[in-house]
């Protein structure tokens, strides 16, 4: 049997804190970071995590380095954050590499072929046209992924704040939209 082994290499991301984690401790253990191309869940090391919460608030600007691992056998790719940088507001609001600009919130609908035999496709369907007859379909992403290996529970969903759904039903999906949005 051959083992193998992950990718890993440098990252560096400018971008808006979303949230954050912070352990029972008061250690800060993942950062939800929101950049132009996408949206990051970094876990942080234990050198940088004793100081971060006291100064950490969602809305503000980091910068942050690490490493990240691309996990073939689980075709995942984590990161590590080694280096936080807070920065300042004037910084953010004159740097050309952060844009401002407000991200669609997003569904994400499990693709695999259990969640879409079982009612996937129809749940798809369904969301697009809920979120066309409310008038928010420009504010809102409607994404499909690959498995969510809960093909059992077929099929998935995953709503914003990243809130999983398993068995959802046609009836379901006008009750979630208006819970979500």
């Amino acid at each position: 049997m051959v083992a193998v082994q992950p990718l890993v290499s440098e990252f560096m991301l400018v971008g808006r804190l979303e949230d954050f984690v912070v352990s029972s401790k008061g250690r800060v253990k993942s950062l939800y970071l929101s950049t132009p191309e996408a949206d990051y869940t970094i876990e942080v090391a234990k050198e940088q995590a004793n100081v971060l919460s006291q100064y950490l608030k969602p809305g503000c600007y980091l910068k942050v380095a690490g490493m990240r691992k691309n996990k073939l056998h689980q075709a995942k790719i984590s990161y590590k954050a080694y280096s936080i940088e807070l920065l300042p507001e004037q910084a953010t609001s004159s740097n050309t590499v952060i844009k401002t600009h407000k991200s669609k919130a997003q569904i994400l609908v499990c693709q695999g072929s259990s969640c879409w035999n079982k009612g996937g496709r129809a749940t798809y369907e369904l969301l697009k046209a809920e979120l066309q007859a409310k008038g928010i379909i420009d504010d809102v992403a409607i994404k499909t992924t690959g498995c969510l290996k809960q093909c059992k529970q077929a099929p998935n969903l995953v709503m914003p704040n990243r809130n999983r759904y398993s068995k959802v039903k046609p009836q379901q999906i006008s009750q979630l939209i208006t819970k979500y949005f």
